[in-house]
């Protein structure tokens, strides 16, 4: 009975460690959106175009993805504790950085430096869920750290917009800074890298004594780790391209509504995000396959973004499909479950880091692409020297996210089942095997 009490109270502190390391990443989902509400103020402030704007943008990405791998690796040596606390601190001063400057070059650097910073949310997360929880809790940390990253996603969307029209660009983003420094301190304190139990000292000889290009080798001679980022890649793109630059300006654009009632729609998919992302961990682990819900995701997604952009649906529909494609999208935290299960238990951490690298490029490729496309389709109107899009320049160039999502449902078919409690229920026919089809 003692033993079962041990255990119980020391997985009630590995979700609260987790909880913790959720918070940053739901600080950082916060100013990784925090763009979108402010398009007009971010064309004025920087004096920009949608290109300059995209490539301004697009640095939080370059950044955030190049630092995956090195910080896979040493978290996976090191433990997450510390890089937590230094990410949440680079995040926070960044945004005093960002909100006052108006030179695109110090305003990109601010970028660059919040993508830096943010890059460690999601992989200290789950490696701290690695640590202190068995390996069956995997889909389910995951889907905690998804929700709670989702949920700042939303109060970066209306409630942030509501702050933006309050006080400003500027204090806004100091607003943002000071909870930076506030979430730094509290992973100090609260945050320690291992349990306090019995085999501290095998866990610290086997995440201690990785060979980090060994590892590195092997996850790039994996073909199955590449199936599963690439499938995370693409279906990230809606949050990159419609959550964090452009949906506000295409739903305000596209529907004459304010930049409040837009915000408020792409919070939308943010909450619908929140409740997907604990419903497909539990949908996974209860059929015990990762395949089929991230099958039934990516044509649930494909579905609805093939309609938001394509078609004029009435206004309040459009509350409907966003939060629909946002709970579909969050299938796509399965590909960090399946990684962590295709790889080596010892390489969580740099295991993640690949996919969330490959996930995180989507704003690194498509943010300035698209950018170029809303010029090119806009060709060259302006207002006051200001560039003036319409809904049209938006959809023109928005049609790259339906496409890439129709590509994710394809690629479903050449992942291997990896739950590890599989079995083959009859009723999911090929989505069941273990091989590619």
């Amino acid at each position: 009975m003692n033993s079962k009490t041990n255990t119980y109270k020391q997985n009630i502190k590995g979700w609260m460690v987790v909880a913790c390391g959720g918070i940053f990443y739901m600080y950082q989902f916060m100013i990784r959106v925090s763009p979108n509400i402010m398009n007009n103020e971010l064309l004025s402030n920087f004096a920009l175009d949608a290109a300059g704007l995209g490539v301004l943008l697009g640095a939080y990405n370059w950044s955030y993805s190049a630092m995956q791998l090195p910080l896979g690796i040493t978290i996976d040596r090191f433990g997450p504790r510390l890089f937590l606390c230094i990410a949440a601190t680079l995040c926070g001063l960044s945004c005093f950085i960002f909100g006052n400057t108006t030179s695109p070059l110090i305003g990109g650097c601010a970028r660059f430096l919040m993508g830096m910073g943010s890059a460690c949310g999601l992989i200290g997360t789950i490696k701290l869920g690695t640590l202190w929880l068995e390996p069956k809790h995997v889909a389910k940390v995951t889907g905690l750290v998804i929700l709670m990253g989702t949920a700042g996603a939303g109060l970066g969307g209306a409630p942030l917009e509501m702050i933006l029209n309050e006080v400003g660009f500027k204090n806004t983003m100091e607003f943002l800074g000071f909870i930076g420094l506030i979430v730094s301190i509290i992973i100090y304190f609260f945050v320690s890298n291992y349990p306090p139990v019995d085999h501290h000292e095998e866990l610290l000889d086997i995440y201690a004594n990785n060979h980090p290009f060994t590892d590195i080798l092997l996850l790039l001679k994996t073909p199955q780790a590449w199936i599963l980022a690439i499938y995370g890649m693409l279906m990230y793109l809606p949050i990159t391209v419609i959550g964090v630059a452009w949906g506000v300006s295409f739903i305000r654009t596209t529907y004459q509504v304010s930049d409040i009632s837009a915000a408020t729609i792409v919070s939308t998919m943010f909450f619908g995000a929140a409740i997907g992302s604990p419903f497909f961990a539990y949908f996974s682990d209860i059929a015990k396959n990762r395949r089929l819900p991230m099958f039934c995701g990516s044509f649930v997604t494909t579905i609805v973004w093939f309609i938001v952009i394509i078609f004029q649906v009435p206004y309040y529909l459009l509350y409907v499909l966003f939060f629909v494609g946002g709970f579909a999208y969050t299938a796509k935290c399965l590909s960090f479950a399946s990684i962590c299960e295709t790889m080596p238990l010892k390489m969580s951490g740099v295991s993640i880091a690949f996919v969330n690298a490959i996930v995180m490029s989507t704003g690194t490729i498509f943010l300035p692409i698209i950018g170029v496309l809303i010029d090119y389709h806009n060709n060259g109107r302006t207002l006051l020297d200001v560039p003036c899009y319409n809904g049209e320049d938006y959809r023109f160039a928005l049609v790259i996210v339906p496409i890439s999502l129709l590509i994710s449902f394809i690629i479903v078919f050449f992942m291997k089942e990896t739950h590890p409690d599989h079995k083959i229920p009859k009723e999911y026919g090929s989505f069941a095997t273990n091989d590619i089809v």
